[in-house]
């Protein structure tokens, strides 16, 4: 791809009219936010696009999100660090991007997979069985600590850790002695889209449905507010996958995330 196949766009609303069916731009940003405050994005010829943020100034990134064909998101990627005045503390990318390729070093990558539940696809959310026992949790000092030590043990490796401002609210399950046995989170980033996080169930509890009551329960949640709901979960994790596509979820990005290297 030629650089000049790509350009930076000037505000979000033209990001939007370009790209604005993406389930994970929407999920990420709005129309309502300018570009000085969502950071800054470019939009190739070929339909790929890349955007980002940092509270540090308009213009700058810390989190760098490319969407688009592996092929070409690699020259995408290049075009966009060479463009930035700092270089981001890390990227996503679609899985098969050929970072190397395009020079650019990463450590610690991590496959995910993004899954959508979008009733527009003329699919209903059933309700699961135990999704009576879910009860909602606010994020406080009190509950962020409690989740926080369940987590360690139910989701070692969850994302969005107790106390992050985009949580809105908790999904919890509790056993006779209210000791908790499943969670998850409702999140929604400032102008953007809700989604889940953090579902996990504690060992001794796994096999009885907690995990889909939690997320059914949850999915509910953000379809009051929001037009349609995703997640993301770490790649492979068949069991997980299989939860979210029983309650109506579908693949839509299948990413991958690394820190830069220098």
């Amino acid at each position: 791809m030629d650089d000049a196949e790509i350009r930076r766009l000037e505000s979000v609303e033209e990001l939007f009219a370009l790209a604005g069916d993406d389930y994970l731009l929407r999920t990420d940003a709005s129309p309502e936010q300018s570009l000085a405050e969502q950071g800054a994005a470019w939009y190739a010829a070929d339909g790929g696009f890349a955007f980002g943020g940092s509270q540090d100034g308009p213009g700058l990134v810390d989190w760098l999100t490319v969407i688009g064909p592996p092929g070409a998101s690699g020259p995408l990627l290049r075009h966009v660090l060479d463009d930035l005045t700092r270089p981001p503390h890390g990227i996503s990318v679609p899985r098969g991007t050929d970072t190397a390729a395009a020079g650019i070093e990463v450590a610690e990558p991590e496959p995910w997979d993004y899954m959508v539940f979008d009733p527009a696809w003329g699919v209903g959310l059933e309700v699961q069985p135990g999704e009576e026992r879910v009860e909602e949790l606010l994020p406080s000092p009190e509950a962020d600590a409690e989740i926080g030590d369940f987590l360690k043990v139910a989701n070692p490796s969850h994302s969005a850790k107790p106390g992050w401002e985009a949580i809105q609210a908790w999904g919890v399950v509790r056993g006779a002695n209210g000791n908790l046995l499943a969670c998850g989170a409702y999140c929604r980033r400032s102008g953007g889209n809700g989604y889940l996080a953090s579902i996990g169930t504690h060992p001794d509890a796994r096999g009885q449905g907690l995990g889909a009551a939690v997320s059914g329960w949850l999915t509910r949640r953000s379809l009051d507010r929001d037009g349609f709901c995703s997640l993301g979960h770490w790649h492979p994790n068949e069991p997980a996958r299989r939860i979210y596509a029983r309650l109506g979820y579908r693949t839509t990005h299948r990413m991958l995330s690394a820190r830069l290297v220098g």
